[in-house]
């Protein structure tokens, strides 16, 4: 069985617009090991720290047609999962309690083989418009029991620390594998980072490693 590995944050949109052929080509028969790492604005601070309103302004450009594209409902998570600090537009504050959350909760899917499952239901559902104050509504509890995961259960056996080390380990192993942004996806030691580049992830499957 061919296997992927796939980094994935779930702050990112270009992560969702991949989604839903994550999920085809695990049903086509490819083995995804799921690698959550957290947005980069958390994970590299020093990257986003001076961005400002003009690829701001193009990212949302951006965004809103790549979904346009793919056929895919959109809006941005309400409330973001990363807390920024007031007035900032990618500078991310100390205090990060709805990620910590969400991540405990994927971290736990994941260790049981419930990682993908996890995104189908909640990633999707923070961006498809369609869960506004997810954080405070039964939207997580709902999404959890649906994949056959008891939320409270799942956040008393993944504390954060343990969640962090997980994470760090799994940042590590992304820049090894040759990127530092997600979407990631590697075959075969080769690195094809972007949505847009899982065309030439099937490509380089069908004809075979770099020789």
């Amino acid at each position: 069985m061919p296997k992927v590995a796939v980094w994935y944050s779930l702050q990112s949109d270009y992560c969702y617009f991949l989604l839903d052929r994550l999920l085809s080509l695990k049903e086509s028969g490819t083995e995804i090991e799921l690698r959550p790492v957290l947005g980069i604005v958390l994970r590299m601070p020093e990257a986003t720290r001076n961005r400002g309103q003009l690829e701001q302004r193009y990212f949302e450009t951006d965004t809103a047609r790549t979904a346009e594209f793919l056929g895919l409902p959109y809006s941005y998570p309400d409330p973001s999962p990363i807390e920024f600090e007031p007035g900032s537009l990618w500078i991310a504050a100390n205090k990060q309690p709805r990620i910590e959350r969400l991540y405990r909760l994927w971290i736990g899917a994941n260790r049981v083989g419930k990682g993908l499952p996890f995104l189908d239901k909640v990633g999707r559902g923070l961006w498809n418009g369609k869960n506004a104050r997810w954080d405070t509504s039964s939207f997580l509890l709902d999404s959890m029991r649906e994949i056959g995961c008891d939320h409270d259960r799942v956040l008393e056996d993944v504390d954060w620390d343990s969640a962090s080390a997980e994470l760090s380990a799994n940042h590590s192993a992304m820049l090894d594998a040759g990127h530092w942004g997600v979407p990631l996806m590697v075959y075969e030691n080769e690195p094809f980072y972007g949505q847009d580049r899982f065309d030439q992830l099937l490509w380089r499957m069908k004809r075979g490693p770099i020789v």
